[in-house]
């Protein structure tokens, strides 16, 4: 049986990528520092190790594991934070995915996949977005990610080490955190349910690739039993942030009320995502509309 490790299997896509993979079926294996991921979410038939990726103790939990493959999660996610705190950003996302790389780059391992980001493309020029354009990092979050392929390909020539790279759009759904810096779908969502107002930064002309979680988690197995390079996985829409407003207003059957702020510093004007080498390769496409999805979020929002 294959044995998959995940770095971050405890959070909103990791702990749903770790119960896919336990479909296959495979062997399991999550650690997580749980800073923003919750030990709930990881399925009992799943080993837990409670770890920082940064940690000195990783390497020799990894050389005693022995996974067949790595997909890679851990990371800082917020770009406001990273901003803020751009050593801290570079500490989880560099010098931990260095620590991660360093563990596994003498093993044999059949894939190593690292979960980038759309943020990579920046202001990008040609909408919607291919993997070939180019990378324009607006943010210390962004850049990196953009560091972390670099060292990719350099560890790929130099150890052999077969990898493949995504590069997600906008993720939402079930799990999402509300809290600091969730993502804008958890955020307005928990805002509604409160009956609160709706901030918006900037005009709300700006658009988002607004892409369902269990879709995203389709395209990271694909990846990870048969891609290689990298690939684009979003919905391929373009979905102005008012836009999401009205969606969300429709749901719940009601009005939002909505205030506006000045726009974030680097703040990405339009983000929409190229995906015809996932489906060509990997026979990936996303499927659940948004309105669909937020309903979804919701949902699971009550319940939460």
């Amino acid at each position: 049986m294959e044995h998959v490790l995940v770095t971050g299997g405890a959070g909103f896509i990791g702990s749903q990528l770790v119960e896919n993979l336990l479909r296959t079926p495979c062997q399991v294996t999550v650690i997580d520092d749980l800073s923003s991921g919750q030990k709930r979410f990881v399925p009992k038939t799943a080993k837990f190790y409670k770890l920082d990726v940064r940690s000195p103790k990783l390497k020799a939990l990894v050389k005693r594991l022995k996974p067949d493959y790595v997909c890679h999660l851990a990371a800082q996610l917020s770009v406001p934070r990273s901003i803020a705190e751009a050593a801290a950003d570079a500490s989880i996302n560099i010098v931990g995915s260095l620590n991660v790389l360093e563990a596994v780059k003498n093993l044999s391992l059949k894939k190593f996949l690292f979960v980038s980001s759309a943020a990579v493309y920046g202001q990008a020029e040609i909408i919607p977005t291919p993997e070939r354009a180019s990378l324009k990092p607006g943010s210390p979050y962004a850049l990196s990610k953009v560091t972390v392929e670099q060292y990719l390909s350099y560890y790929g020539a130099a150890y052999s080490l077969p990898y493949v790279v995504v590069r997600p759009a906008n993720i939402y759904g079930p799990r999402q955190s509300a809290t600091g810096e969730g993502g804008v779908v958890a955020v307005f969502c928990k805002k509604l349910l409160n009956q609160e107002t709706l901030l918006i930064e900037g005009s709300g002309q700006q658009t988002r690739d607004f892409t369902y979680v269990t879709d995203l988690v389709q395209g990271l197995a694909a990846a990870l039993w048969g891609g290689n390079g990298i690939y684009n996985l979003a919905a391929g829409k373009e979905v102005a942030i008012r836009e999401l407003v009205l969606t969300l207003g429709e749901v719940m059957s009601q009005v939002p009320r909505v205030a506006y702020a000045p726009e974030r510093l680097q703040d990405i004007k339009r983000s929409c995502l190229d995906t015809k080498r996932a489906a060509s390769e990997l026979g990936w496409k996303s499927n659940v509309p948004l309105l669909d999805g937020l309903r979804q979020t919701l949902r699971w929002q009550k319940s939460n």
